[in-house]
């Protein structure tokens, strides 16, 4: 004998499967929106990161290609305290001056003889504020704030260096 199904059993076969494509959908919108949390951290920590490194190794690089008599000296001009290294070039003084202005560390090379203008300097990387420190035995350090955190780089100079201040 055929055995009779009973009325309705297919619609509530039917709602299960709906409702567990449903939990599946979801499911699967609420794990790629987790992901894409995930991945936007990631890369927002990464992003710090790299400022931070760009800064330091821009620091080093500087430091290290202008270490000499004198090359390197601290000073700070219409309020603005600058690393400044100083080179010479076919008999002329030319002076790089690092600092902070308006949200960025920037770069200025120029003449020696030229007025330094703060905003037409280069842009390296963002930050807030810079301090420096010469020391007597050639330690210089160099603090940079970008969004409340302090990132200091130490950097030895080899050779005898002067800090002036103007």
């Amino acid at each position: 004998m055929a055995k009779m199904r009973q009325p309705g059993s297919h619609a509530v076969a039917g709602v299960f499967v709906f409702l567990l494509l449903g939990i599946f959908a979801v499911m699967a919108t609420v794990m790629v929106l987790m992901g894409v949390k995930a991945y936007r951290a990631a890369v927002e920590r990464g992003s710090e990161h790299n400022e931070r490194r760009i800064a330091s190794s821009y620091l080093r690089s500087m430091l290290r290609a202008e270490d000499k008599q004198d090359g390197v000296y601290l000073e700070t001009i219409d309020g603005v305290e600058c690393i400044s290294l100083r080179d010479v070039y076919d008999g002329e003084e030319f002076v790089t001056r690092i600092y902070v202005y308006d949200g960025m560390l920037r770069e200025w090379f120029t003449s020696a003889e030229e007025p330094f203008i703060p905003a037409d300097g280069e842009d390296v990387c963002p930050a807030d504020a810079m301090t420096a420190e010469l020391s007597g035995d050639g330690v210089l350090t160099v603090r940079l704030r970008k969004d409340d955190t302090w990132n200091e780089v130490i950097c030895s100079l080899r050779a005898a260096v002067q800090s002036g201040v103007d």
